[in-house]
């Protein structure tokens, strides 16, 4: 007479499910896990080393007109300040004070400018006019979306031509005015229908539908990603913090929608075999359908919320509104006496 076996741990025991023993194991593995992720997030957070941030930059201005300097009157400068964002070709702004800050100046108005976002509503259409009185500096940033209909000798010549004549005579405010108009004109006319028809435009973008939305978003993975490294490297221990949580948080979302998509695909291709292996029926096509249906549904979720973080983080991250130096700068000439 043999000896019973003992039962082995996977095998069903009175009173003892037969998945209770794997219960221990996934409870140690998910402990394993979160150490794992708390130790690699602490060590990009604090091993990395940090780059040096871009200079610093004044506080976001309440207008588009500030006049540091009383060049011109409060009533001039309001007057442009209401009408100098709201333009489809392009977002005006304009600063003016007595000295330029010390040290480099070409940095200093690309971090201003790109801190201030002009232009981040409209595709990078930015331009900001710096003017510096007691050195005579005009200084002109064009946003990336602008480069190439105001190239930097085209920027110097609508300087020189504008508002460097008037400002040598006195006349700041006339200097303002034809250089603005001028800016306007390079960028396609103040006619009415020309305005009409960019606002249009300007619609039409804006109402784009969902999926073209999510297209986009998606497209614009590597340039978000190479911007939120940026961030990080130049951020602070609660900025690395949020960044890699939040990254965490959208990189399993992304894994689950992608793993789904992949189970969705394979369950459609299986639909079949599935079907007559359960003997047909109506009830097998319904629990197939609904696999299918469900997972689709899923994954659909799943890149839509990815999408919903990349047009978020590409608005924050990659500082829409962006500049890179192009431009031009002049002296003006000392006043006539």
């Amino acid at each position: 007479m043999t000896a019973p076996r003992p039962a082995s741990p996977a095998q069903e025991t009175p009173g003892r499910p037969a998945d209770a023993a794997a219960a221990p194991r996934a409870v140690r593995a998910a402990r394993i896990g979160l150490v794992a992720y708390v130790v690699v997030a602490l060590l990009l957070v604090f091993a990395v080393p940090r780059s040096t941030p871009p200079p610093l930059s004044l506080a976001n201005p309440n207008e588009a007109f500030v006049d540091r300097a009383g060049i011109v009157s409060p009533a001039f400068a309001r007057q442009w300040a209401g009408a100098l964002l709201n333009d489809d070709r392009a977002e005006i702004a304009i600063y003016v004070d007595r000295k330029p800050p010390e040290g480099d100046v070409a940095a200093w108005a690309i971090a201003t400018a790109s801190d201030w976002k002009i232009g981040a509503a409209k595709n990078d259409t930015g331009l900001v006019l710096f003017v510096f009185t007691e050195p005579r500096i005009a200084r002109i940033d064009v946003g990336y979306g602008l480069e190439d209909r105001l190239t930097d000798a085209r920027v110097r010549q609508l300087l020189e031509t504008h508002l460097a004549p008037a400002f040598a005579a006195g006349r700041y405010e006339q200097g303002f005015d034809a250089l603005i108009f001028g800016i306007r004109k390079e960028l396609g006319g103040d006619d009415a229908a020309s305005i009409h028809a960019r606002a249009a435009e300007a619609r039409r973008r804006a109402d784009a539908p969902w999926t073209t939305q999510m297209a986009t978003a998606l497209t614009r993975v590597p340039r978000v990603s190479l911007a939120v490294a940026r961030a990080f490297a130049e951020g602070h221990t609660v900025e690395r913090l949020t960044i890699v949580v939040a990254g965490s948080v959208v990189l399993g979302v992304a894994a689950v929608g992608l793993a789904l998509a992949v189970a969705t695909l394979w369950a459609l291709a299986t639909f079949a075999a599935r079907v007559r292996a359960r003997g047909g029926g109506g009830v097998a096509i319904a629990a197939g359908a609904f696999q299918v249906t469900l997972g689709t549904v899923v994954v659909f979720l799943c890149l839509s919320l990815v999408a919903l973080v990349m047009l978020a983080a590409d608005s924050y991250f990659t500082r829409d509104g962006r500049f890179s130096g192009a431009g031009s700068m002049i002296v003006w000439p000392e006043a006539r006496r």
